[in-house]
């Protein structure tokens, strides 16, 4: 495996493990639950806007690795951004993953750029962000 492969499955590791907003208690003004039911991924997005600025990220839910590393590096990345960044970076995000896509994910989603090889597992890195999107709706 190359250094570089490793340091996104230590990523990966990392954001599963300690995740960021894992559970948090936020005084959300927006929240959407979603459900991935091939593999039993439940994950539920909580934001804190106050205008279009994303204040606090926090998420709840039981999942699988792939979707837990996903929901912690949202809250990492979005607290403190506004939601025009969530908007570009599931775009980008979502773009990267699919089928025939030679391009990584930005910054440190690249580390979720390994599911695009496991078809099936594209939508466990995804739904954190298709939720926090429902989120703002």
């Amino acid at each position: 495996m190359s250094d570089l492969g490793q340091l996104y499955r230590e990523s990966i590791r990392r954001h599963a493990g300690q995740p960021t907003g894992f559970k948090h208690d936020i005084a959300a003004t927006h929240r959407h639950e979603a459900y991935n039911p091939l593999c039993g991924d439940r994950v539920e997005i909580a934001l804190r806007l106050e205008g279009e600025r994303i204040l606090e990220t926090a998420f709840d839910g039981e999942a699988c690795t792939i979707c837990m590393a996903s929901a912690s590096m949202l809250c990492e990345t979005l607290a403190g951004s506004d939601t025009q960044m969530l908007r570009e970076l599931n775009a980008a995000l979502t773009r990267a993953l699919a089928a025939g896509s030679e391009q990584d994910p930005p910054g440190e989603l690249a580390a979720l750029g390994g599911v695009r090889a496991y078809p099936s597992r594209v939508r466990c890195a995804t739904l954190p962000w298709a939720a926090a999107l429902k989120a703002l709706a």
